[in-house]
């Protein structure tokens, strides 16, 4: 087979990330079934869901120690074995530790496909081009994140959810060995290197740089609260709040989609740029500004600008993709797949840490007379991460300032 360009590269790991993002993303339209057909409650949906982000952030150290010992080409394809365990696992669960393994397995295996994608990336483009290059591919698996809003929703209502994660393994095992056969971590005139000696020291050079705790808990907020809403609570908030249908709640996760797309697709281009602090910045106050809406007048029922407010919310999170290549600038090549991945993991904790903490507080707050949790229950709930954005935002303005100081 002739030597893999970078665009064959840039498909195999694009088609990668677009099953993740669907995998991630399905418990959005089909929580109601999971609710009635396994009996699943409020805080036991959030934490059945949010297994899988804990289970994807446990995995980034050693993920990122096995890039940049065996590269993305061999790792990737041997981590979605699980992925195609955990989607049968899912479809025949009939209980809430059913679907917790499943999900768990499906974490594991989906776990390495951005961080592999930007540790590959990295050594087959120039570093003015990499944050352009990695949401690029953001942007095409944000494909994952819209199949699974109206087009997921219909499938589900013809064919039942456990059929689409019947259909589910197929998909894997088929992106799995474009991976394999599509990609190579390195061009074929660029000399391979390779991480050598114990493969965690790096980390302590990582974990005691300042920028990069400057950049973390940024990540863990836009990361964690995108993925925590579009995942999972931006279906629920519209069934129970606003009393949407279900193809009314696709239609706007829909546009959420729409916005997460938008947002990757320009956040690459405008951080290679004007630099990833500035765009960073505003991006941050977009997130802010749209989850103060959820806290402060959450009932807006009114489609159009429940669109609005959706397209907002997901374009201003999704800037979060290009801390990833800010974060690998700061190490040398042979550090890349831990500088990532060291970064990545904070994100999914956010993502567990939200999911898990606004299912509770939604939950305690309880249902009202017509069966639905209440408003109230939602604002407490969004007011978690609203807070944490407005921390994470003031802890990394010294990145931003210390880019307007270069001019």
């Amino acid at each position: 087979m002739r030597f893999p360009t970078f665009r064959w590269v840039f498909v195999a790991f694009a088609l990668g990330n677009l099953v993740a993002v669907f995998l991630r993303s399905a418990n959005a339209v089909i929580s109601p079934d999971l609710m009635r057909d396994i009996g699943l409650n409020a805080e036991q949906l959030g934490s059945m869901t949010s297994v899988y982000y804990i289970t994807f952030a446990l995995m980034q150290l050693p993920l990122g120690a096995a890039l940049d010992r065996y590269g993305s080409r061999k790792v990737i394809p041997i981590l979605m074995i699980p992925t195609i365990i955990g989607c049968i696992v899912y479809a025949q669960a009939t209980s809430f530790t059913g679907v917790a393994i499943g999900r768990l397995l499906i974490g594991v295996g989906t776990a390495g496909g951005l961080m592999g994608a930007v540790k590959t990336f990295g050594n087959w483009v120039p570093s003015n081009r990499l944050a352009t290059m990695t949401t690029s591919m953001m942007a095409l698996g944000g494909v994952g994140g819209i199949m699974t809003t109206s087009p997921m929703a219909w499938v589900n209502a013809q064919y039942g959810w456990q059929n689409i994660f019947y259909g589910s393994t197929v998909v894997v095992t088929l992106v799995a060995c474009a991976i394999w056969f599509w990609s190579r971590d390195f061009p074929a005139t660029t000399p391979v290197v390779r991480s050598t000696g114990n493969p965690f020291e790096g980390f302590r050079a990582i974990y005691s740089n300042k920028a990069f705790w400057q950049m973390a808990p940024l990540y863990f907020s836009m990361l964690g609260t995108l993925l925590a809403v579009q995942t999972l609570w931006a279906g629920p908030f519209l069934y129970d709040v606003l009393s949407y249908t279900p193809p009314q709640a696709g239609a706007m996760l829909f546009m959420m989609g729409v916005g997460a797309i938008l947002g990757y697709a320009i956040s690459g281009p405008l951080g290679d740029r004007y630099g990833a602090p500035r765009m960073i910045l505003y991006a941050q106050l977009v997130l802010i500004a749209t989850l103060s809406v959820f806290v402060g007048a959450p009932v807006i029922t009114q489609q159009p600008i429940v669109a609005l407010l959706y397209l907002c919310f997901s374009l201003g999170a999704a800037f979060n993709v290009i801390l990833l290549p800010q974060a690998r600038t700061l190490f040398s090549a042979q550090m890349s797949g831990r500088a990532v991945t060291a970064l990545n993991i904070f994100g999914f904790i956010g993502a567990y840490f939200f999911q898990r903490t606004m299912g509770y507080v939604i939950e305690l707050q309880g249902k009202n007379s017509a069966g639905h949790y209440g408003t109230l229950g939602y604002q407490y709930a969004f007011a978690i991460p609203l807070i944490c954005a407005i921390i994470a935002l003031i802890n990394y303005l010294p990145l931003v300032r210390a880019q307007q100081l270069k001019g």
